[in-house]
């Protein structure tokens, strides 16, 4: 009975032994999460990656860590959306699932319709925004978390405009969106539809005159190099959408984790727009000492050109209802 007892304190002991050390080895077991985006990891893309990791390891008390996966490391945004969609990709940015997901209700991708950020995101956070988000998570598995903007595309030419008249006829590059053809159209320009690779050989080959670009582009790609002219056009603001996987978020996360996201997120994009700012402002600077010629044009007089295009769209793309939101927002006193 004795020897009974020593062997039964010994067994009981080596399990609490071992419970213990796998309480505390899940203790110390970090959560890691897989972002990505197509993106480069430059710029002030690196600055966002490095401040939302620093975010989420500060705000979880180092329970939590991010694994960057950058520059379309794991595939363009149609298969890092797939990866998303079945919870292989966590979080990332991206803006192609609107084309993807929810093309009728993606107001905020038409030119001159939206004056700034801020009034794109009171439209993702009113109630068409309410429906995209419904339609994200039914049709793609995703959440949308927010926007964060790099600032209005802006024009360069070697023909300088600063009104409708001086516009006409005026070849310029476009990305291939349909939309955004059809309204710089309707201006009088002659819009090409070019590869961003290919924008440079475009210009110096005549191809066409102009292009039109977000101004870290313009600086990166040093365009003074090969253009005169700076015009403020601001027809759109560049912005990409912050997403997190729905798996991830209702398999993988504790309501306490899902609200670290939450508030990194919000921090990173109000860090965002502070860091964009600066940088833009530099931007301009840089641009400028480099020789080219700022020009501003009355931009409304090109937005109000550009209505019958606006409208064609309005009629014919957006579903119902979601005009009537953006007039609501814009018409805001």
């Amino acid at each position: 009975m004795k020897y009974y007892l020593i062997f039964m304190l010994t067994i009981i002991a080596l399990l609490i032994s071992g419970c213990g050390d796998s309480v505390a080895s899940s203790k110390e077991e970090k959560l890691s999460l897989v972002f990505a985006t197509t993106m480069d990891d430059s710029g002030i893309d690196k600055d966002i990656k490095e401040f939302f990791g620093n975010k989420i390891t500060e705000l979880s008390d180092n329970t939590m860590e991010i694994e960057f996966f950058m520059a379309g490391q794991l595939g363009g945004e149609r298969e890092a959306l797939e990866q998303m969609n079945m919870g292989e990709i966590d979080i990332g940015y991206s803006v192609l699932q609107a084309e993807l997901y929810y093309p009728d209700y993606n107001a905020i991708s038409i030119p001159f319709l939206f004056q700034d950020l801020d009034s794109m995101r009171e439209f993702m956070d009113g109630k068409v925004g309410d429906e995209i988000k419904e339609i994200a998570k039914e049709v793609g598995g995703i959440i949308p978390m927010g926007l964060h903007g790099y600032g209005a595309r802006w024009t360069t030419s070697n023909i300088p405009f600063s009104n409708i008249e001086e516009l006409q006829g005026m070849k310029i590059r476009m990305p291939e969106i349909e939309w955004w053809v059809n309204v710089w159209a309707e201006l009088g320009a002659l819009p090409t539809p070019i590869a961003a690779t290919e924008i440079v050989s475009a210009l110096q080959t005549g191809t066409v005159d102009a292009q039109e670009n977000f101004l870290t582009n313009i600086a990166g790609r040093q365009m003074w190099d090969y253009q005169e002219y700076l015009m403020k056009t601001e027809h759109i603001q560049l912005f990409q959408q912050w997403l997190v996987s729905e798996d991830t978020w209702e398999n993988k996360l504790t309501t306490e984790q899902q609200e670290i996201v939450t508030q990194a997120i919000d921090e990173t994009l109000a860090y965002a727009d502070e860091i964009v700012a600066d940088s833009n402002e530099a931007f301009i600077e840089e641009i400028e000492a480099n020789g080219m010629e700022i020009i501003y044009p009355d931009q409304e007089e090109m937005r109000q050109k550009a209505q019958p295009a606006i409208e064609e769209i309005i009629e014919n793309e957006l579903a119902p209802g979601v005009y009537e939101e953006v007039q609501r927002i814009m018409n805001k006193e």
